[in-house]
């Protein structure tokens, strides 16, 4: 049997080796700084927001959190500011991560069903580019504004034009999640990506268009005087797509944005 003083020391090295390790873990967090507001679109009027949760998603994870809100990798279940805004600092594993921070209206603090996607009312703010958390540093994203969540729809907007700079009526206008390929004459097999009609829209009598799109994420815009998805380039082919110049485009919940194109 092993003696009394054998296992004070086989102790003594277990607690050294815990603390080492605990060290270890210490060091590889970083600290994330957030100060979370909201303001009144009617009066102006700002106001810090406490009680609310931390999202983050692994961004080597597809898809990103905020394309289907996909399970979050580490939530900071007592993410709160202060009303003098000064952050209380997140404590976050060292790695890159979507984001998004959410402020329940509807479910108390104490609720077993506090966590989980945004609902009606509550307020919001996410980000499709990722952020890094590194080891031993602050990242300190600043003030950011929240805005109740709701069903309104995100939509891109933006008017079709010649190359003479007239508005061009009845050109269709798409929007895909993959790019289109143009490969000349070898059939292309992209074809412009498995959904060919995720949004399409023609442009009215003034090149106006407007696309309505149910989920936030990176889309690619195109117009063409088709409704088809032939993308092979040869002289004559009338139905040659032309992306938009900001290609590709990220949209969050209620965003509206505008993409202006000149279609040849």
């Amino acid at each position: 049997m092993m003696k009394t003083k054998q296992w004070a020391a086989l102790i003594s090295i277990c607690a050294m080796l815990t603390m080492f390790s605990v060290g270890l873990v210490e060091a590889a967090n970083g600290t994330l700084n957030v100060r979370f507001k909201y303001k009144d679109p009617t009066t102006g009027v700002e106001r810090f927001l406490s009680n609310g949760f931390l999202y983050l998603h692994s961004a080597t994870k597809p898809p990103p959190m905020e394309k289907f809100f996909s399970k979050a990798d580490y939530i900071g279940s007592t993410f709160t500011t202060y009303a003098t805004g000064q952050p209380i600092p997140q404590s976050i594993p060292e790695g890159t991560y979507y984001i998004r921070i959410t402020q329940r209206a509807n479910v108390p603090p104490t609720d077993p069903n506090k966590l989980g996607p945004p609902q009606t009312g509550d307020f919001t703010w996410s980000q499709t580019a990722p952020i890094t958390i590194v080891a031993g540093q602050i990242l300190d994203l600043g003030t950011i504004y929240a805005i109740p969540f709701g069903s309104s729809p995100i939509t891109i907007t933006g008017t079709v034009r010649n190359m003479s700079g007239a508005p061009v009526s009845g050109r269709y206008v798409r929007a895909q999640t993959v790019p289109c390929l143009a490969d000349g004459y070898n059939n292309n097999i992209n074809q412009c990506g498995p959904v060919k009609d995720l949004a399409l829209q023609p442009t009215d009598a003034n090149g106006k268009y407007t696309l309505v799109l149910r989920d936030p994420g990176t889309y690619y815009i195109y117009t063409s005087p088709c409704i088809s998805t032939d993308s092979r380039e040869y002289t004559g082919n009338v139905c040659t797509y032309t992306p938009a110049p900001t290609n590709p485009v990220t949209v969050k919940i209620r965003d509206t944005k505008t993409v202006d194109m000149v279609g040849y």
